[in-house]
């Protein structure tokens, strides 16, 4: 041991006495935060960097974390007051606090280095408010110690800035841990803590006012607070405080350079900068002068994951923006607005061209605004808006920006109002020449066609056809979306072959122009077309590809929502249901909120999924949510004619209330009798699904022989027209009706049926009616084992030799192979079959082969004569 220490003066109770003198007494309105203190005292490591702005309860932090050092630790508490310090004077500071004897030798590095090494305990050195301004010869000091400092020693800073450090390297050698203002700001339970303390409590909208408000900022909150009740606090966070406006002033604003005021006046008004767009809107003062604000913590916060793009924090931003020395907005805007236009971010340059106070300019940027960035974020609800700020005689200004309004409001839904834009569109003929009336009447051709598919109207596929006669390449994503109302209207039409030809070319065109979000578009009519025909688990590898691919390429998008909720649709059909209730969820939430009226099928689908596992009252408030959502939006019926009413029927049926539900039927079958509608867009099999519960209605009510008869037609239909999923369905309906009838033998043989064609199709969803009403009856088919689920039994009866039960007059064939055997009847190429289903040329020719073999057939046109003579085709 080194005599140049005092030993008599580090004794442990001693050395205690003095450490809690020289602390810091805690405020008096003081919120203990243990999960901060928790994670700083748990960390092994030489540097513990609290860095963060003004006001986020760093010394506090630090002065909990003190009163906590090990007994047989020494703390040295340093306040330097943010003010400027030297290695020399730290040298001097810590010789005397801890009786170091030993003369300095004029090099401070050097005699804090021997200091360190020779002090014979664990030290605590704790620096308070570390130097603001770049002090450059003490950060070399405190950086060399930090490297090569004794494993004893750990140091404990708290700072305004960042020093300049070697913080990556610390980091990579697990020699820091640092706590920045994220982790510092306020939870809501520290807040409601916090409320506690000033003895206030609040309604809880103004409990999410004051937490998302403040973001959590400590000094903001607690000046917000001072002497107020509820109604002081819903105005302070509208108005702010003299307090909390001096607070800023001195503690944020004082003392800093013209230029970095001038920044953080104009950087409020911003909902996010980089340092290319500050370098461009704060002319003048430099490229830098992000690093400067970020360096010297300005309330500057990331939010992205490459550090490219930042934003103030919100309290501050607001609190600069009502002072009076806040820079008039408008040139910061329009500075702004051009550099998002030159960059194609026509979004962010119509909204800085609003704030600018120039609707002209707005208009103009609008006018580049593609059909495609509609289906990207929520910028169809942005388009919404932006819609209600323009004047409406600019907004209807150009054939272009009405157009373009017309498509935003079909993803919203609001069908009547695109009648409005179709009439507007028409005040612009006649056109100064023949081709651009021509192009001009495709346009409203187009989205005339659409606006019919959306509400079931069979012209629909007329206008479409008539649009893409003239259509030009410029005109590329019209062209594409009068493909995909064709797809949607041969799919309501049961014409699912010409279905997937007009897909197959929208597909082709989507992808020629490299659109990723289109080609995903498509994809979601593809997978619905698989579900009918159905092949389920290829519907589950396009659906899953689909995801993958938009995931690198956007972020949020209304096209990624209605995915989620067909993966949902799909999972509820396989019996997953915990998945298919979060992909529901996930899905309705992204669709909402992207302003897409797709979300209708999240809330929809949550209703089934509930009353399907008799969680009623769940299922009757998902139902209520949707009406509300499509009356909230101004959604006409038309959009989802019929939808609401058949879920809702559903569950009066798996609730027992059978008039009730028959009822609920036939009101739909009405909305269709006697007109020319098809069903909505999304839900393809409305009406054959609607016979097929009338059915169960009616051998539910003892009138099994009808039941039988109705079934097995629709059975008939639905294989007629490739519907095979719903006719699955069918048949284990077909097949307890006839058990109920007491056609025992004929009922075990639909069954195993049913059964073999579920099991190839992974199709678990019909299986739950049965289970409900004859849990025996299939428990003798299939076999309960222990905590098995219905997919599980369903999957094992797949391996059973009891699948391969048809008759020498029926033939077994994949969904796979019926759909190559009608594309062959069609006069398809081999080549021809591969590209409309996107397989390959061999996979093509093993298909025929196994068909060939399983009918006992040489050649294709034998297997198609056999297949007609069996009513396959």
């Amino acid at each position: 041991m080194s005599v140049r220490f005092n030993p008599g003066a580090l004794s442990t109770e001693a050395a205690a006495q003095v450490q809690v003198a020289t602390i810091p007494r805690l405020p008096p309105l003081h919120v203990p935060r243990p999960r901060l203190v928790e994670a700083l005292l748990e960390a092994r490591c030489r540097l513990r960097l609290i860095c963060a702005p003004a006001g986020f309860g760093k010394s506090v932090l630090m002065n909990e974390c003190a009163r906590l050092v090990p007994a047989d630790t020494h703390l040295v508490w340093l306040d330097l007051g943010g003010r400027s310090f030297t290695a020399e004077a730290l040298y001097l500071q810590l010789s005397k606090v801890l009786n170091y004897a030993a003369p300095a030798s004029g090099n401070a590095q050097q005699d804090l280095t021997i200091l360190l090494d020779e002090f014979p305990r664990p030290l605590w050195i704790m620096l308070d408010d570390y130097p603001r301004e770049a002090t450059a010869q003490f950060d070399a000091c405190l950086d060399l110690l930090l490297e090569r400092g004794p494993e004893s020693v750990s140091w404990w800073v708290s700072s305004r800035r960042q020093p300049a450090w070697k913080l990556p390297r610390l980091l990579l050698q697990g020699d820091l841990f640092e706590l920045e203002a994220e982790a510092l700001a306020l939870t809501g339970s520290e807040l409601r803590q916090l409320l506690r303390v000033h003895r206030l409590e609040l309604a809880e909208d103004t409990f999410k006012q004051l937490l998302n408000g403040s973001e959590g900022w400590l000094a903001g909150v607690s000046l917000l607070l001072l002497s107020a009740d509820e109604q002081a606090v819903r105005e302070r966070l509208v108005a702010g405080t003299p307090l909390l406006r001096d607070y800023v002033h001195k503690e944020v604003l004082d003392g800093q350079s013209e230029d970095v005021r001038r920044a953080l006046f104009s950087l409020a008004r911003m909902p996010r900068f980089s340092s290319k767009l500050c370098e461009h809107i704060l002319d003048g003062i430099g490229a830098d002068i992000l690093d400067v604000l970020k360096t010297f913590q300005l309330f500057i916060r990331q939010i992205d994951n490459c550090g490219e793009w930042f934003r103030l924090w919100r309290p501050m931003a607001l609190m600069l923006q009502r002072m009076p020395e806040a820079v008039s907005p408008t040139q910061t805007h329009l500075r702004a607005c051009q550099w998002f236009a030159n960059r194609g971010e026509m979004r962010e340059a119509v909204e800085h061209a609003l704030w600018a106070g120039q609707p002209e300019v707005a208009a103009n940027f609008l006018q580049r605004y593609g059909q495609e960035q509609l289906l990207i974020g929520d910028n169809v609800s942005h388009f919404m808006k932006w819609r209600s700020e323009l004047p409406q005689d600019l907004f209807n200004s150009t054939t272009r920006l009405i157009v373009l309004h017309g498509w935003a409001l079909i993803i919203s839904a609001r069908l009547d109002e695109v009648e409005d834009c179709l009439a507007d569109l028409a005040k612009f003929f006649p056109q100064p020449d023949a081709r651009r009336q021509a192009q001009l009447l495709a346009q409203w051709q187009a989205l005339r066609g659409f606006l019919a598919r959306l509400r079931g109207e069979p012209e629909a596929r007329s206008y479409c056809l008539q649009a893409l006669e003239v259509l030009s390449d410029h005109a590329w994503a019209q062209r594409v979306l009068c493909y995909q109302a064709l797809s949607q209207q041969a799919m309501a039409d049961s014409q699912l072959e010409l279905a997937q030809q007009y897909n197959s070319e929208g597909m082709k065109l989507a992808r020629l122009k490299g659109s990723v979000l289109y080609e995903a578009m498509l994809n979601v009519d593809r997978i619905q077309l698989l579900e009918i025909t159905g092949e389920f688990e290829r519907a589950v590898g396009v659906l899953e590809e689909s995801l993958l691919v938009l995931r690198d390429n956007v972020r949020h998008s209304p096209i990624i929502g209605r995915l989620k909720l067909l993966q949902g649709h799909l999972l509820a059909y396989q019996g997953l249901d915990e998945g298919a209730r979060e992909a529901y969820q996930q899905g309705r939430m992204e669709t909402e909120t992207c302003g897409d009226s797709y979300v209708f099928f999240g809330y929809a689908g949550l209703a089934e999924l509930a009353a399907r596992n008799q969680e009623l009252p769940t299922a009757y408030h998902w139902l209520r949510e949707a009406e509300r959502l499509t009356q909230w939006r101004h959604v006409p019926e038309a959009r989802f004619r019929g939808i609401l009413p058949l879920i809702t029927a559903v569950t009066w049926l798996y609730q027992g209330q059978l008039k009730k539900a028959k009822s609920g039927f036939l009101q739909i079958l009405e909305l269709y009798d006697g007109h020319t509608y098809l069903a909505p867009s999304g839900f393809y099999e409305l009406l054959p699904r609607v016979q097929r519960y009338l059915a169960v209605v009616d051998m539910l009510s003892g009138r099994c022989v009808l039941a039988i008869d109705t079934l097995r037609e629709l059975i008939e239909q639905n294989l007629r027209s490739q519907r095979l999923g719903l006719a699955c369905e069918c048949r284990f309906t077909l097949a307890e009706a006839l058990q109920l009838d007491g056609q025992l033998a004929e009922a075990d043989l639909e069954l195993r049926k049913a059964l073999g064609e579920a099991s190839r199709q992974h199709l678990v969803k019909p299986l739950y009616e049965l289970q409900h009403r004859q849990p025996q009856w299939l428990g003798k088919v299939l076999p309960t084992g222990k905590d098995e689920s219905l997919r599980d039994r369903l999957l094992q009866f797949e391996r059973e030799p009891e699948e391969l039960i048809a008759s020498s007059e029926e033939m077994i064939l994949s969904n796979r192979e019926l759909t190559v055997l009608r594309l062959i009847a069609q006069g398809c190429s081999n080549q021809e079959i591969a590209e409309q289903l996107f397989i390959s040329l061999h996979t093509v020719k093993t298909h025929a082969r196994r068909i060939n073999t399983k009918m006992g057939v040489a050649r294709r046109t034998q297997a198609v004569a056999r297949a007609k003579a069996l009513a396959w085709l």
